[in-house]
């Protein structure tokens, strides 16, 4: 019997693109990129978007809401503000201040980058910057996650466990993160922003 040309190719094509993804490069953010990208932004976030894919298929996250990053630039404002408001559940977390000096957050479906910094017992975030430093911790996830978590709907703990939020880093930056989002979204101050 004879196969269509399509179930041949497939898993070719398929198998291209990961080795594509696999591939991590300094690109620039989906909000201000008109490419299409396939190459990973870091080491993990294929891994992640392939978590969030996931979620979106079983309800736990807004799908489309991960097709947002090729929309424009109000939801791009959109995000700046949600960014903005993760700083100050962060900041109200009884954690925050064993946070590391600094840290970047990485959105995989759109490559934006912010960071996250703790100066004067404050923390402080920059949005669209290149991505991490050197030796800076890392934390990747989707925006659609990161709605989730602060709307009080889907834990940080679930969240990790099933890969939608991955922290890269040494032992006490990543420990140090990780305890802090737990605490913030056990504190009653997150379903107030």
């Amino acid at each position: 019997m004879m196969r269509k040309f399509s179930q041949i190719c497939t898993p070719f094509v398929f198998a291209g693109l990961l080795f594509l993804g696999a591939t991590p490069a300094a690109v620039g953010c989906g909000f201000h990129n008109l490419e299409m990208q396939l190459e990973s932004m870091y080491p993990g976030s294929l891994t992640v978007a392939v978590a969030l894919h996931r979620a979106g298929e079983n309800g736990v996250i807004n799908a489309a809401a991960l097709e947002a990053p090729s929309k424009g630039t109000a939801l791009y404002a959109d995000s700046v503000e949600r960014l903005r408001a993760f700083r100050k559940a962060l900041a109200a977390s009884p954690a925050a201040a064993e946070l590391p000096a600094s840290f970047s957050l990485g959105y995989v479906e759109s490559h934006l980058w912010s960071r996250y910094s703790l100066s004067d017992g404050e923390v402080r975030v920059d949005i669209h910057t290149d991505g991490p430093a050197k030796g800076e911790a890392v934390v990747l996830t989707g925006e659609p996650v990161l709605m989730e978590v602060l709307a009080g709907r889907l834990s940080v703990d679930r969240a990790l466990a099933d890969g939608m939020i991955v922290i890269d880093g040494n032992e006490s930056g990543k420990a140090a993160i990780r305890q802090a989002l737990k605490a913030m979204f056990m504190s009653d101050k997150i379903s107030s922003l």
